[in-house]
């Protein structure tokens, strides 16, 4: 509401305007008070229609017969109007019809202006509360539209849970602490016999993470098409997030090359957890790996490329800090220990099942305590290819 209050005053009596601007001469000239008068119905709707006023003062008598209708109709047209009617004591029965149609107020006639004056102070002040709380909504509105559209985009930018292709399967999940989180995960082909893998986790958990999730998987992308190692493609996406980085944050992220020819996985690492290395009838490990500080942190630093050599059967788990971090009541975590205890004791050698148990396991050990960070994971299988024999 602007700081001048505008009153539309109703009364067909000769002296009604100069007896409020005499009475409220001050809060006039100092501009906390205007007024506009009319004489008729007409006058008034039309003033009502060029203006936005905030209180509609007028006298039950001007209106005659139909005063529920019109002040039903004036609600109706003027949500955020108030209205305070002027009666006589002999109105008392229909005043209270009226107020039942939506007045705010009412004062009597003789009116006393002093009385008046903290009528209108007190209804100015409901004006204003509902005029903020409608604002606050609308805002609330717009913030939903815009983590709706996030969650949106976010979603649409992920390339889904599932791949399967000849000797390879992958799973990937993610379960955001909000509508919107800054943890994404990517696997797309490079070539016909190479195919890229990428998990991370963007510094905070609101729309601008979510936000700088989507520009470093992009990166990421774009990149991975022009340069030939991970580790080249990480100095590019981090000098590029460094130079545009003006909210300081940062991202944590794994990204591989896996060639089907050699059967070799090509990885660096910036700052994130160690992958699990789950190969057949062996106990889970974590893969040895010279780790690189977080993109988007320093310019000009030089990643390092770590190779391993991928058996039939055997399986990659990559994962946010969410998985590890996840906390019951009592604050304990799930840490790194139940992680491979539960990938130990689970068997399984099919990448959504064990992806499943991971989470069910974490969702048993936090015991309904809230989330407190995103939770993403992503399982590499590579399977022994079958190959049938025709006759």
């Amino acid at each position: 509401m602007a700081n001048i209050a505008k009153i539309l005053i109703l009364d067909d009596e000769e002296d009604t305007k100069d007896l409020f601007q005499q009475a409220f001469r001050q809060k006039i000239s100092e501009e906390n008070y205007f007024f506009s008068f009319a004489k008729t119905k007409q006058e008034a709707e039309n003033l009502l229609s060029q203006e936005e006023y905030d209180i509609f003062v007028f006298d039950m008598s001007v209106v005659a017969f139909d005063i529920t209708d019109f002040v039903k109709n004036i609600k109706k047209n003027y949500p955020f109007l108030e209205i305070i009617i002027v009666s006589a004591y002999s109105d008392i029965s229909i005043l209270r019809t009226v107020m039942r149609c939506g007045a705010h107020d009412f004062i009597v006639k003789p009116i006393n202006f002093q009385d008046f004056d903290i009528v209108l102070d007190n209804t100015l002040h409901f004006v204003q509360s509902k005029r903020l709380a409608e604002y606050n909504a609308q805002k609330l509105n717009v913030i939903s539209g815009e983590i709706g559209l996030s969650a949106q985009l976010q979603k649409s930018i992920l390339p889904g849970n599932e791949l399967k292709y000849d000797s390879l399967e992958i799973w990937a999940d993610s379960v955001p602490t909000a509508e919107v989180g800054g943890d994404f995960y990517d696997f797309f082909w490079l070539s016909d016999t190479k195919i890229g893998i990428v998990i991370a986790d963007v510094s905070g958990k609101n729309i601008s993470a979510a936000m700088f999730a989507v520009i470093t998987k992009t990166l990421i992308k774009t990149f991975a098409k022009i340069c030939d190692t991970p580790s080249e493609c990480f100095k590019h996406v981090n000098h590029t997030l460094c130079e545009e980085n003006v909210a300081t944050m940062f991202v944590t992220a794994i990204y591989g090359i896996f060639d089907l020819n050699t059967k070799k996985l090509t990885y660096t690492n910036a700052g994130h957890l160690p992958i699990v290395d789950i190969k057949p009838h062996t106990e889970p490990t974590f893969l040895n790996c010279d780790t690189g500080i977080a993109l988007g942190i320093m310019d000009d630093i030089e990643f390092v490329d770590n190779t391993h050599d991928i058996v039939p059967g055997e399986m990659l788990l990559l994962y946010t800090d969410g998985v590890t971090e996840a906390a019951n009541r009592n604050g304990d975590e799930f840490d790194f220990e139940r992680l491979m205890t539960t990938i130990k004791n689970s068997h399984i050698n099919i990448p959504k099942l064990l992806t499943q148990q991971v989470f069910n396991s974490i969702r048993e050990f936090v015991n309904g305590a809230d989330q407190s960070d995103d939770i993403t994971t992503l399982c590499f299988k590579y399977k022994t290819r079958i190959i049938k024999n025709v006759t």
